[in-house]
């Protein structure tokens, strides 16, 4: 190996170096310029320069000049920032992955440990708060899914609507009535209570009380709404979503009675089918036979006919609806070809 000398080219400080080191790169001890050590230009140096100054010696430079990089010491703060800010591990992890970097490029630099623990902390905070942020995220959608079932079991059993509600209602001359109790169906002015009509099976003993069309059946409250007929059939709504289906009165029911006795089994006599809401199933019963029913219907009046219904059932809970009501004659549908 030989020595020779050559120059920083950004303070012109007379460096004294040897072929071995050629090609590597070194800071300046006078300025701290990264320079390149060049190919060999010239023979062995003299011990001094024109200045007066000694060149400086290549094999004190790697030990001397080494300074702690920048992006390190940045890369943990940052890091160590996000217990407080919540967001430091991003900066820090990019500052980390910089730093180790430029210190593989440059052997003067130093602080790859503080690069390595700035990239270590940075990551483990990322983990951690998208953990966070995934359970958060699943506790929300089970309350959202946990909201949306209760909404519709609610809706479903008419529990917003029949029960857990009351309304007022305002008479003609503007003073308010007393409100609507559950289990009670406000029409006009006029509040109907359940029937309480004993159950008969003898519908030769059974009669039409005086009072709107109401009872119970399943047990629950029943009290018409809306009764529509319309092509032999007749549908008796309740406000609670329950309804009744008559089937096979015949082409017109003005003027005409009718009287099935429960021991009655014949298959020319109108079905009745019992619907009702149980939790989030809609249930059904359809009766040919068991069942007594006495149906009364005046004239019609503008589409509309006057009735009077007694109806039993043979089920446990001894269903039964009774009372007057009002039905609304619908435009018979044309038979299809």
């Amino acid at each position: 190996m030989s020595e020779f000398k050559f120059s920083c080219p950004a303070c012109g400080q007379n460096i004294l170096g040897d072929t071995s080191h050629v090609g590597t790169e070194i800071a300046c001890p006078v300025c701290n310029a990264i320079i390149v050590v060049p190919k060999e230009t010239a023979g062995p140096a003299d011990v001094s320069t024109p200045t007066g100054i000694p060149p400086a010696l290549l094999g004190n430079i790697a030990t001397t000049a080494q300074r702690t990089s920048g992006l390190a010491v940045a890369s943990l703060v940052c890091s160590l920032s996000s217990l407080i800010t919540c967001v430091g591990w991003l900066p820090g992890i990019i500052c980390g992955h910089l730093a180790k970097s430029r210190i593989r490029r440059n052997p003067s630099l130093k602080g790859s440990g503080l690069a390595t623990a700035g990239l270590i902390i940075g990551y483990l905070i990322l983990l951690l708060e998208a953990g966070t942020a995934a359970v958060r995220l699943w506790s929300f959608s089970s309350a959202l899914k946990q909201g949306y079932e209760n909404v519709r079991q609610d809706l479903i059993t008419n529990n917003v609507i029949v029960t857990q509600t009351q309304s007022a209602t305002v008479s003609n001359d503007n003073k308010q009535t007393e409100p609507v109790k559950p289990g009670t169906v406000a029409t006009g002015n006029q509040q109907i209570e359940p029937a309480k009509s004993e159950w008969t099976s003898d519908i030769s003993k059974a009669s039409f009380p005086d009072h709107p069309a109401s009872g119970k059946l399943r047990g629950i409250d029943f009290a018409v709404k809306t009764a529509l007929f319309r092509n032999g059939d007749l549908k008796i709504s309740s406000a609670n979503g329950m309804s009744l289906d008559i089937y096979g009165l015949g082409a017109s029911i003005e003027g005409h009675s009718y009287e099935i006795q429960s021991v009655d089994g014949s298959s020319a006599n109108p079905h009745v089918k019992m619907t009702w809401n149980e939790g989030e199933v809609i249930q059904t019963a359809t009766f040919n036979k068991g069942y007594g029913m006495k149906l009364q219907f005046d004239q019609a009046i503008n589409r509309t006919v006057s009735a009077k219904i007694y109806l039993c059932f043979p089920d446990d809970s001894k269903s039964c609806v009774a009372g007057t009501f009002e039905v609304r004659l619908l435009k018979q549908k044309p038979k299809e070809k």
